[in-house]
């Protein structure tokens, strides 16, 4: 698990601070204690103010990462190796009452960050809409004891490749292995040797994966994706800092959630010198009316080292979940963490 120790002088946690945990956790990814955001340029946005998906594009293709030399291989292809993580920063304040509050990517800056587009959301056929909005209704923010995560499920695509990853590429397939502290350790074999989809293919968490090469992207067709999994969610992705606000931010589709068996994903992964690209499409006949343009990731290269992970019932702590209040719960155009002036709700 990727987290600092805490002081053997912290309090014990109570059931207050377990549900200020809950409403604040917005992603299962914290910081490694080697990992540090290194992202610095000119203050280009103006606080307040909402960028536009092309300025902020533009902003991370001018990061010190960006520009670095992109590596190839002997074949010519961009390298994708490495170990790539953005870590999350965390908020740990005390109360006077002894209790913790610890809570994940609450703060985004020391003040008023520029206000990031909203994250496209997944566009769901009516009835599938009302599934989507039940899950959200009763959940804590964005925390549900519904998430199959936190049964140890693997993560499924898109999911999966917004978070610690180590790539390994090789002439004739790519893998990827996915750390993580909630569903422990899984992977991927993406063939790029020209060979197709299986025709008797069986449905899986992370289905079938062929790629190819479009110029100095690697573009990747996945099929056979079971129905157990879901899009998005609590989890979120963390982002690097765009312009240099100096703290990283979460991008979050509370409403990607369920999909059906029919789901069809193309990835396109691109290497920017130390920075990779991750941008999917998401198209399922059976629930949505159209297909989903994930927001594109953007995550680091590190030098770090891919950890073990585990998982099983308990170490997901689903049993300490609570319950939302009809207060707590969702509605509609809410803004659940973060409101325009950069406090939390």
């Amino acid at each position: 698990m990727r987290t600092r120790p805490m002081s053997k002088n912290a309090a014990v946690a109570t059931v207050p601070f377990v549900s200020a945990l809950l409403l604040a956790a917005v992603s299962i990814f914290p910081q490694p204690t080697s990992a540090q955001n290194s992202a610095s340029v000119e203050k280009s946005a103006k606080p307040e103010r909402k960028v536009s998906s092309e300025e902020l594009e533009k902003a991370y293709l001018q990061l010190p990462e960006a520009k670095l030399p992109t590596p190839r291989t002997t074949d010519g292809h961009p390298d994708l190796s490495g170990f790539y993580y953005n870590p999350l920063d965390i908020s740990v304040k005390r109360a006077a009452d002894g209790n913790i509050y610890y809570a994940f990517g609450e703060t985004r800056t020391d003040g008023p960050p520029p206000r990031y587009p909203d994250p496209v959301e997944p566009s769901y056929k009516p009835e599938y809409a009302a599934k989507v909005k039940g899950i959200l209704e009763r959940s804590y923010g964005t925390t549900s004891q519904e998430d199959p995560n936190f049964d140890c499920t693997p993560s499924g695509v898109p999911r999966a490749s917004t978070g610690p990853m180590q790539i390994v590429q090789t002439p004739k397939m790519i893998v990827i292995l996915y750390e993580s502290n909630f569903i422990g350790q899984t992977f991927r074999i993406i063939y790029t040797d020209g060979q197709p989809h299986p025709k008797d293919l069986d449905t899986s968490y992370m289905g079938d994966s062929v790629g190819h090469w479009e110029g100095n992207t690697l573009v990747v067709d996945v099929v056979g994706l079971d129905d157990s999994t879901w899009l998005g969610g609590a989890q979120g992705h963390t982002e690097p800092a765009a312009f240099g606000e100096g703290k990283n931010h979460q991008i979050i589709e509370k409403s990607a959630l369920i999909h059906s068996d029919q789901e069809h994903v193309v990835e396109r992964y691109t290497r920017h010198g130390n920075m990779l690209v991750y941008e999917a499409t998401v198209e399922d006949p059976v629930m949505f009316t159209k297909p989903w343009v994930l927001t594109p990731r953007h995550l680091f290269l590190r030098n770090d080292r891919f950890l073990e992970t585990f998982c099983t019932p308990s170490s997901t702590d689903k049993t300490h979940m609570v319950n939302p209040s009809q207060q707590d719960q969702f509605h509609e155009g809410e803004e659940r963490f973060h409101t325009p002036d950069g406090k939390t709700k």
